[in-house]
């Protein structure tokens, strides 16, 4: 914990609040066009701006790849290009555009991903930009309020609550162009490394390294700067089982930034990646099971990612004349005060966090994407709901933003979480939690337990993991299991967990639907039950001819 403080205070040393608008062009560009927009935009008849937010990304990457020792064509020098992203709430504090929407799937901003690197290129492109939201805004207000006049709507909430004006101005630092040469030897020479096991069909490596240059603004005045940087080492590989099955294996391996990679660490990171391998090639299939499984790190992330942060997020419904319900708020909007995981167990949300544990947390946000300065919040004691994240537009109960209201390419702001940590009231260690599991096991009479390193990607509760271990109740040795479809994974599982460990490790998640990244920072987990089926894909055809 005393990790978590002292970086939290080196977060905090720019105040919110404190800060000037940065004399650059990106925010000259904004500023300019900002006030053109305040002063000229109206349109007689229709409802008047009423907040605007302009958001541009400066993203350098610079991408080292091979595969079996071959390098790719790519390019040892770095790529740059320019985002720019525009939204707006047409109408007024009371009520606005916001929280509407014709498609229940498709929220999005106005969005151009290759905006020329000039004043004038920024500034022509927000201008058209801005004309397009509003027409969108426009037209979203006029559908909203007669949505609620056919429904008879009547809420006092308003769609717009007010918050201090707050800022957050971090430095920005040049990207720093890697020795080409150097990196790409050192892809060459990891992924050479699966030369030697011949039933690996494709082995990779890719070292990325970028940087995404952060500036916001809104019509309220709020505007935040800062870079987010990120290096990391992805290894993949596909290859077929000897059953035939054929299987596939990724791991990313976060990097220091700012430093040259330890050629030997990642060297012994990417044999250990290959036993992995290995111990894949020689699993056995599963059988059906209903029993404990216990999650390492990594598993409970995947886990606790889409059963509670998930479900977290977008605490209030969007409107919409085309569906009654908006099938993606998550399902803890009406459960507040509720048990909703295991008492064993608080979690937080910790916004303002830019690192933890040597990693960058890729969801570090000071300021949220309305403006409103991002708070730290207990989200469960002992198994209860206490809060949700919120935004400017008001629920029951709910006196003023959170400052969690999160945007992207595929989504206008939404309440979501950022850097969640699951912390346990009591923890064991991983040979604690091993023996807690067969003595569980032995409880329910069962011959052995599940060890998953990953968890699954769920889909209606189901979902497929290629390698798990099997651990005997009788002596404890362990055997590698491929093909396990689990069944009935819901949120009740959540209240399932019986212990967990002291090894917590931070894991990285993409949301697919909204494009915004989480940090999960869990220990190992030891669920009361799971099932499992076998797989039912069939193993492909065998080649005519053998690997070369």
């Amino acid at each position: 914990m005393k990790k978590y403080f002292f970086l939290l205070l080196i977060c905090l040393a720019c105040p919110l609040g404190a800060a000037q608008l940065p004399d650059n062009m990106y925010f000259r560009a904004m500023s300019d066009e900002m006030r053109r927009t305040q002063k000229e935009l109206r349109v007689k008849g229709s409802p008047r701006p009423y907040f605007t937010v302009y958001k541009v990304t400066a993203v350098t990457s610079q991408t080292f790849s091979a595969q079996f020792g071959a390098p790719y064509a790519v390019s040892e020098e770095p790529e740059t290009w320019l985002q720019a992203a525009v939204y707006m709430y047409a109408g007024n504090a009371k009520e606005n555009s916001s929280g509407f929407v014709n498609n229940m799937y498709y929220f999005e901003p106005a969005m151009v991903s290759s905006v020329p690197v000039s004043y004038e290129g920024l500034r022509r492109v927000l201008w058209q930009m801005t004309d397009m939201e509003y027409v969108a805004a426009g037209d979203s207000y006029e559908k909203k309020m007669a949505y609620k006049r056919q429904k008879n709507i009547t809420d006092d909430l308003p769609d717009f609550s007010k918050a201090p004006k707050a800022s957050y101005v971090r430095d920005i630092t040049p990207f720093v162009k890697a020795d080409g040469r150097l990196y790409q030897q050192l892809v060459n020479e990891l992924s050479a490394l699966g030369k030697k096991w011949p039933y690996l069909e494709n082995f990779g490596a890719s070292l990325r390294r970028t940087q995404q240059d952060i500036y916001f603004l809104d019509s309220e005045g709020d505007f935040y700067q800062y870079s987010r940087p990120a290096c990391s080492l992805r290894l993949s590989s596909s290859l077929r089982n000897k059953d035939g099955y054929k299987e596939s294996l990724t791991e990313n391996i976060p990097l220091e930034c700012f430093q040259t990679p330890d050629a030997a660490e990642l060297r012994a990171k990417t044999e250990e990646f290959l036993a992995r391998l290995q111990d894949m090639y020689n699993a056995k299939k599963a059988e059906p099971y209903l029993g404990p499984v216990l999650l390492e790190p990594k598993a409970a992330g995947g886990f606790f990612n889409q059963l509670f942060v998930r479900n977290a997020n977008n605490s209030k419904p969007l409107l919409s004349a085309q569906a009654e319900t908006d099938g993606t708020a998550g399902q803890f909007k009406d459960k507040l005060g509720m048990r909703v995981i295991s008492h064993l167990l608080d979690v937080y949300d910790r916004p303002q966090l830019r690192e933890y544990d040597g990693r960058t947390l890729p969801a570090f946000m000071p300021l949220d994407d309305e403006g409103v300065e991002s708070q730290e919040l207990q989200l469960v004691q002992s198994g209860k709901l206490l809060a949700l994240p919120t935004i400017r537009s008001l629920v029951k109960g709910q006196k003023q933003s959170n400052g969690h209201a999160r945007m992207s390419s595929r989504t206008l702001p939404r309440a979501a979480l950022t850097n969640v940590f699951f912390t346990p009231k009591t923890s064991l260690t991983q040979e604690e939690l091993e023996q807690k599991l067969l003595d569980r096991c032995r409880e329910l009479g069962l011959e052995y337990g599940y060890i998953f390193p990953r968890f699954a990607q769920l889909k209606d509760g189901k979902g497929e993991i290629n390698f798990a271990w099997r651990i005997y109740a009788a002596d404890g040795h362990k055997e590698p299991v491929y093909g396990l479809r689990l069944e009935g994974v819901t949120t009740r599982s959540l209240r399932d967990v019986l212990a967990a460990g002291s090894d917590e490790e931070v894991s990285v998640f993409a949301d697919n639907a909204t494009m915004l990244s989480f940090a999960v920072i869990t220990p190992s987990v030891l669920v009361d039950e799971i099932e499992i089926l076998p797989t039912q894909r069939k193993p492909d055809r065998a080649p005519f001819v053998a690997l070369p």
